[in-house]
């Protein structure tokens, strides 16, 4: 039984992270383009920056942008672990204790960086934010909304064949979404 729910713990946990991961990746990504365009001028801002300033912003939010889509599609969620065998709410309750210890964790690491960014161009600030963001859309949003609506998609009878699958997708859906808005 002990087995049971560790694989359990670890296949939840590991789904969310690399999910959160994707959402952080994501949004670092589509800012640090949006960095380079607002430099080139191809779209207007209110803060302008210096185009050291710009480069160097998007360069560093593009690079851990895409560590962290690499390190999610490496993880569980790379290697397609669905929970299989696992009743409904057993997979719900992991994944809502999951995506609670990964929105804390994400929190965790925002009050680590926090200080670091202070002082440093507004983008990074920016990208700093987007980690407590994803943080506090991990803690109320995903437990609430994202959760529920994925096993809704997961276990709605008679859908097409590949509703079932898009679970996670549904989940990446949700938290973006909630995490745009508690940064804007």
């Amino acid at each position: 039984m002990v087995r049971r729910y560790g694989i359990l713990a670890y296949g939840a946990f590991g789904t969310m992270f690399d999910v959160a991961l994707m959402v952080i990746g994501s949004l670092l990504v589509g800012l640090s383009i949006s960095v380079l365009l607002a430099g080139f001028g191809v779209i207007n801002v209110i803060q302008e920056l210096s185009t050291g300033a710009m480069l160097a912003s998007s360069l560093v939010l593009a690079v851990i942008g895409l560590f962290c889509l690499g390190v999610a599609s490496e993880g569980p969620l790379g290697r397609g672990r669905a929970l299989v065998g696992f009743k409904l709410w057993e997979v719900g309750i992991g994944r809502t204790i999951a995506v609670i210890v990964v929105g804390l964790l994400a929190l965790f690491v925002y009050g680590l960086i926090d200080g670091v960014v202070e002082g440093l161009p507004a983008p990074l600030v920016t990208g700093a934010e987007g980690v407590r963001s994803v943080g506090i859309a991990g803690l109320t949003v995903m437990p609430l909304i994202g959760v529920p609506l994925s096993l809704l998609v997961r276990w709605y009878p008679n859908g097409p064949l590949w509703l079932p699958r898009a679970d996670l997708p549904v989940m990446f859906v949700v938290w973006a979404i909630a995490t745009m808005a508690f940064l804007g």
